[in-house]
Protein backbone atom coordinates (compact mmCIF):
# COMPACT_ATOMS: atom_id res chain seq x y z
CA UNK A 1 0.00 0.00 0.00
CA UNK A 2 0.81 3.55 -0.91
CA UNK A 3 2.72 5.38 2.06
CA UNK A 4 2.37 8.99 0.50
CA UNK A 5 -1.42 8.96 1.48
CA UNK A 6 -2.42 10.51 4.86
CA UNK A 7 -6.23 8.88 4.19
CA UNK A 8 -7.72 6.29 2.22
CA UNK A 9 -11.38 5.40 2.08
CA UNK A 10 -12.15 2.06 3.60
CA UNK A 11 -14.86 -0.01 4.28
CA UNK A 12 -15.96 -1.08 7.56
CA UNK A 13 -19.18 -3.05 8.60
CA UNK A 14 -20.93 -2.91 11.97
CA UNK A 15 -20.00 -5.52 14.26
CA UNK A 16 -22.06 -4.19 17.01
CA UNK A 17 -24.30 -1.03 18.55
CA UNK A 18 -24.12 -0.18 22.24
CA UNK A 19 -26.47 2.31 24.29
CA UNK A 20 -24.20 4.39 26.41
CA UNK A 21 -26.63 7.03 27.29
CA UNK A 22 -29.71 8.55 26.78
CA UNK A 23 -27.93 10.69 24.28
CA UNK A 24 -25.58 8.65 23.02
CA UNK A 25 -24.78 5.31 20.79
CA UNK A 26 -21.26 3.50 20.34
CA UNK A 27 -21.28 1.35 17.21
CA UNK A 28 -17.83 -0.85 16.62
CA UNK A 29 -16.78 -1.16 13.41
CA UNK A 30 -14.39 -3.81 11.90
CA UNK A 31 -12.38 -3.13 8.67
CA UNK A 32 -13.30 -5.28 5.52
CA UNK A 33 -10.27 -4.28 2.92
CA UNK A 34 -7.60 -5.94 5.54
CA UNK A 35 -6.25 -2.27 5.05
CA UNK A 36 -3.98 -0.56 7.89
CA UNK A 37 -5.69 2.17 9.73
CA UNK A 38 -4.50 4.53 12.69
CA UNK A 39 -5.59 7.87 14.72
CA UNK A 40 -2.30 10.41 15.01
CA UNK A 41 -4.46 12.35 18.30
CA UNK A 42 -7.20 12.27 20.51
CA UNK A 43 -9.31 14.67 18.45
CA UNK A 44 -8.83 12.48 15.15
CA UNK A 45 -11.17 13.43 12.55
CA UNK A 46 -12.76 10.86 10.13
CA UNK A 47 -15.41 11.18 7.18
CA UNK A 48 -17.77 8.92 7.05
CA UNK A 49 -19.85 8.47 3.66
CA UNK A 50 -23.07 7.08 4.92
CA UNK A 51 -25.93 5.57 2.84
CA UNK A 52 -29.45 5.43 3.47
CA UNK A 53 -30.27 3.07 6.16
CA UNK A 54 -30.27 -0.70 5.42
CA UNK A 55 -28.34 -0.28 1.66
CA UNK A 56 -25.10 -0.46 0.46
CA UNK A 57 -22.89 2.58 0.32
CA UNK A 58 -21.38 3.24 -3.02
CA UNK A 59 -18.09 1.96 -3.80
CA UNK A 60 -16.07 4.98 -3.69
CA UNK A 61 -12.21 4.53 -4.82
CA UNK A 62 -10.15 4.12 -2.10
CA UNK A 63 -8.07 7.45 -2.81
CA UNK A 64 -9.46 10.55 -4.91
CA UNK A 65 -12.78 9.51 -3.28
CA UNK A 66 -14.11 13.09 -2.76
CA UNK A 67 -13.74 13.73 -6.49
CA UNK A 68 -15.45 10.42 -7.54
CA UNK A 69 -18.09 11.81 -4.70
CA UNK A 70 -18.63 15.15 -6.08
CA UNK A 71 -19.54 13.67 -9.49
CA UNK A 72 -22.59 11.50 -8.38
CA UNK A 73 -25.77 12.45 -9.06
CA UNK A 74 -26.79 14.88 -5.97
CA UNK A 75 -30.36 13.03 -6.17
CA UNK A 76 -28.60 9.66 -5.10
CA UNK A 77 -25.17 10.63 -3.39
CA UNK A 78 -24.61 9.54 -0.18
CA UNK A 79 -24.54 11.91 2.73
CA UNK A 80 -20.79 12.83 4.34
CA UNK A 81 -20.53 13.67 7.65
CA UNK A 82 -17.17 14.37 10.44
CA UNK A 83 -16.52 12.27 13.48
CA UNK A 84 -14.14 11.73 15.86
CA UNK A 85 -12.50 8.21 16.65
CA UNK A 86 -13.24 6.87 19.91
CA UNK A 87 -11.12 4.29 19.98
CA UNK A 88 -8.91 2.11 17.29
CA UNK A 89 -7.78 -1.14 17.88
CA UNK A 90 -5.65 -1.42 14.76
CA UNK A 91 -4.56 -5.31 15.93
CA UNK A 92 -8.00 -6.55 15.60
CA UNK A 93 -9.10 -3.91 12.52
CA UNK A 94 -11.42 -2.18 15.23
CA UNK A 95 -12.56 1.35 15.61
CA UNK A 96 -15.61 2.99 17.59
CA UNK A 97 -17.57 6.17 16.97
CA UNK A 98 -19.68 7.59 18.92
CA UNK A 99 -22.85 8.84 17.82
CA UNK A 100 -24.99 11.51 19.18
CA UNK A 101 -28.54 9.80 19.05
CA UNK A 102 -31.17 12.56 17.41
CA UNK A 103 -33.85 9.42 16.27
CA UNK A 104 -34.23 9.73 12.23
CA UNK A 105 -33.42 13.32 11.82
CA UNK A 106 -30.34 13.69 10.26
CA UNK A 107 -28.36 11.14 7.83
CA UNK A 108 -25.45 10.14 10.82
CA UNK A 109 -28.02 9.90 13.35
CA UNK A 110 -30.92 8.23 11.25
CA UNK A 111 -28.01 5.58 10.25
CA UNK A 112 -26.71 5.04 13.41
CA UNK A 113 -30.05 4.42 14.45
CA UNK A 114 -30.97 1.58 12.40
CA UNK A 115 -27.64 0.38 12.47
CA UNK A 116 -27.25 -3.45 12.59
CA UNK A 117 -23.92 -5.62 12.67
CA UNK A 118 -23.17 -6.08 8.70
CA UNK A 119 -24.00 -2.93 7.54
CA UNK A 120 -21.40 -1.45 5.26
CA UNK A 121 -20.26 2.37 5.22
CA UNK A 122 -16.75 3.83 3.94
CA UNK A 123 -14.52 5.95 5.97
CA UNK A 124 -11.63 8.23 5.15
CA UNK A 125 -9.58 7.40 7.77
CA UNK A 126 -5.59 7.60 8.50
CA UNK A 127 -3.30 5.59 6.73
CA UNK A 128 -1.52 3.12 8.73
CA UNK A 129 1.67 3.39 6.20
CA UNK A 130 1.74 6.80 6.23
CA UNK A 131 5.03 8.31 6.60
CA UNK A 132 4.18 12.15 6.60
CA UNK A 133 3.06 14.42 8.81
CA UNK A 134 0.08 13.23 10.77
CA UNK A 135 -3.09 15.67 10.52
CA UNK A 136 -6.76 15.94 10.99
CA UNK A 137 -6.66 16.79 14.54
CA UNK A 138 -6.16 19.94 16.65
CA UNK A 139 -4.58 18.67 20.25
CA UNK A 140 -1.30 20.30 20.37
CA UNK A 141 -0.63 21.57 23.91
CA UNK A 142 1.95 23.65 24.15
CA UNK A 143 5.22 22.18 25.54
CA UNK A 144 5.75 22.88 29.22
CA UNK A 145 1.80 23.57 29.78
CA UNK A 146 0.42 23.80 33.45
CA UNK A 147 -3.22 24.95 32.97
CA UNK A 148 -5.77 23.60 30.91
CA UNK A 149 -9.50 24.97 29.44
CA UNK A 150 -11.63 21.96 28.06
CA UNK A 151 -15.00 23.43 26.46
CA UNK A 152 -17.16 21.43 24.17
CA UNK A 153 -20.77 19.86 23.46
CA UNK A 154 -22.06 16.82 23.19
CA UNK A 155 -20.28 16.27 19.47
CA UNK A 156 -17.14 16.70 21.15
CA UNK A 157 -17.55 14.24 23.87
CA UNK A 158 -15.41 11.68 22.13
CA UNK A 159 -12.30 13.88 22.03
CA UNK A 160 -12.85 15.38 25.54
CA UNK A 161 -12.88 11.68 26.99
CA UNK A 162 -9.45 10.95 24.84
CA UNK A 163 -7.96 13.91 25.87
CA UNK A 164 -8.28 13.33 29.39
CA UNK A 165 -6.09 10.20 29.16
CA UNK A 166 -3.07 12.53 27.39
CA UNK A 167 -2.94 15.07 29.98
CA UNK A 168 0.73 15.86 30.10
CA UNK A 169 2.33 15.32 33.08
CA UNK A 170 3.07 19.30 33.96
CA UNK A 171 -0.60 20.05 34.12
CA UNK A 172 -1.15 20.87 37.36
CA UNK A 173 -5.21 22.62 36.98
CA UNK A 174 -7.87 21.41 34.82
CA UNK A 175 -11.25 22.91 33.80
CA UNK A 176 -13.91 20.86 31.87
CA UNK A 177 -16.96 22.15 30.93
CA UNK A 178 -19.19 19.80 28.38
CA UNK A 179 -22.95 20.90 27.36
CA UNK A 180 -25.07 18.02 26.71
CA UNK A 181 -28.50 17.82 25.75
CA UNK A 182 -30.15 16.18 28.90
CA UNK A 183 -28.90 14.30 32.33
CA UNK A 184 -27.51 10.81 32.05
CA UNK A 185 -25.51 11.49 29.28
CA UNK A 186 -22.30 11.95 31.75
CA UNK A 187 -22.12 7.88 31.69
CA UNK A 188 -21.08 8.20 28.68
CA UNK A 189 -17.79 9.55 29.21
CA UNK A 190 -16.83 6.26 31.58
CA UNK A 191 -14.50 6.86 34.08
CA UNK A 192 -13.70 10.03 33.11
CA UNK A 193 -17.52 11.34 34.00
CA UNK A 194 -16.71 12.18 37.73
CA UNK A 195 -14.00 14.50 36.29
CA UNK A 196 -16.15 17.14 34.22
CA UNK A 197 -18.72 19.84 35.09
CA UNK A 198 -21.91 18.57 33.22
CA UNK A 199 -24.27 20.88 32.00
CA UNK A 200 -27.35 19.67 30.70
CA UNK A 201 -28.76 22.00 27.88
CA UNK A 202 -32.81 20.68 28.01
CA UNK A 203 -34.45 22.87 26.12
CA UNK A 204 -32.20 26.05 26.39
CA UNK A 205 -30.46 26.96 22.59
CA UNK A 206 -27.46 24.91 21.74
CA UNK A 207 -24.23 26.64 23.37
CA UNK A 208 -25.96 28.72 26.09
CA UNK A 209 -24.27 27.14 29.20
CA UNK A 210 -20.97 26.99 27.48
CA UNK A 211 -21.15 30.43 27.53
CA UNK A 212 -21.91 31.15 30.37
CA UNK A 213 -19.29 28.54 31.66
CA UNK A 214 -16.43 30.65 30.61
CA UNK A 215 -17.83 32.75 34.56
CA UNK A 216 -17.20 30.03 36.33
CA UNK A 217 -13.87 29.01 35.53
CA UNK A 218 -11.24 29.51 38.10
CA UNK A 219 -8.35 29.94 35.98
CA UNK A 220 -6.54 33.43 36.18
CA UNK A 221 -6.10 33.85 32.62
CA UNK A 222 -10.44 34.11 32.72
CA UNK A 223 -11.11 35.59 35.95
CA UNK A 224 -12.59 38.69 33.71
CA UNK A 225 -14.51 37.86 32.00
CA UNK A 226 -17.62 36.92 35.07
CA UNK A 227 -19.22 39.95 33.45
CA UNK A 228 -20.07 38.72 29.95
CA UNK A 229 -22.59 36.46 31.41
CA UNK A 230 -25.53 36.74 28.86
CA UNK A 231 -23.60 38.47 26.57
CA UNK A 232 -24.47 37.54 23.23
CA UNK A 233 -22.40 37.04 19.44
CA UNK A 234 -23.10 36.20 15.80
CA UNK A 235 -21.14 33.63 13.60
CA UNK A 236 -21.47 34.47 10.26
CA UNK A 237 -23.30 32.41 7.29
CA UNK A 238 -20.33 31.15 5.93
CA UNK A 239 -17.48 31.63 8.63
CA UNK A 240 -16.18 28.02 9.85
CA UNK A 241 -14.45 28.48 13.60
CA UNK A 242 -11.26 26.09 12.75
CA UNK A 243 -8.59 27.75 13.41
CA UNK A 244 -5.47 25.18 15.21
CA UNK A 245 -2.95 27.06 17.50
CA UNK A 246 0.63 26.48 16.63
CA UNK A 247 3.36 24.33 18.59
CA UNK A 248 4.69 27.22 21.20
CA UNK A 249 5.46 26.85 24.59
CA UNK A 250 3.21 28.49 27.85
CA UNK A 251 1.50 27.78 30.39
CA UNK A 252 -2.03 27.89 29.65
CA UNK A 253 -4.14 26.07 26.63
CA UNK A 254 -7.66 25.96 25.71
CA UNK A 255 -9.19 23.89 23.22
CA UNK A 256 -12.61 23.93 22.59
CA UNK A 257 -15.51 22.16 19.95
CA UNK A 258 -18.66 22.58 20.00
CA UNK A 259 -21.49 24.19 17.78
CA UNK A 260 -19.83 27.06 15.86
CA UNK A 261 -22.18 30.66 17.14
CA UNK A 262 -20.94 29.26 20.90
CA UNK A 263 -17.34 28.47 19.66
CA UNK A 264 -17.21 31.79 18.13
CA UNK A 265 -18.48 33.65 21.21
CA UNK A 266 -15.84 31.47 23.09
CA UNK A 267 -12.86 32.53 21.08
CA UNK A 268 -13.59 35.88 21.15
CA UNK A 269 -13.78 36.02 24.94
CA UNK A 270 -10.35 34.36 25.39
CA UNK A 271 -8.42 36.03 22.76
CA UNK A 272 -10.06 39.45 22.60
CA UNK A 273 -11.55 39.89 26.52
CA UNK A 274 -8.86 38.11 28.26
CA UNK A 275 -5.94 38.95 25.70
CA UNK A 276 -4.83 35.40 24.77
CA UNK A 277 -2.40 34.52 22.03
CA UNK A 278 -3.33 32.62 19.15
CA UNK A 279 -1.00 29.74 20.40
CA UNK A 280 -3.20 29.69 23.73
CA UNK A 281 -6.43 28.56 21.92
CA UNK A 282 -7.32 25.76 19.57
CA UNK A 283 -11.31 26.29 18.47
CA UNK A 284 -13.06 23.98 16.28
CA UNK A 285 -16.78 24.61 14.76
CA UNK A 286 -17.94 20.87 14.77
CA UNK A 287 -21.10 21.76 13.42
CA UNK A 288 -23.60 24.89 12.85
CA UNK A 289 -27.14 25.19 13.85
CA UNK A 290 -29.39 24.92 10.90
CA UNK A 291 -27.27 24.02 8.45
CA UNK A 292 -25.44 21.13 8.02
CA UNK A 293 -21.43 20.30 8.54
CA UNK A 294 -19.41 17.57 5.94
Amino acid sequence: MATDKPYLLMTFSVLKRERLSPSFLRITFVNEDGLSFTSWGPDQRVKLYLSEPGTAPPRLPLTEWNAAWQKLDPGCRTARRSYTIKNVRPDKAELDIDFVDHGVEGPASAWAFHARPGDLLQIAIPNGNYIGQPMGYEWRPPEGVSRLLLMGDETSLPAISNIWERIPETVTSIDCFVEVPRAGDDVAAGEMASRITWLPRYEDPPGTKLKKALGYSQMPELSQLKRLHGLEKSVAPNERMWDPAPDTSGPFYAWVAAEGGAVKFIRHALMKDCGLPKSAVSTMGYWYLGRPFH
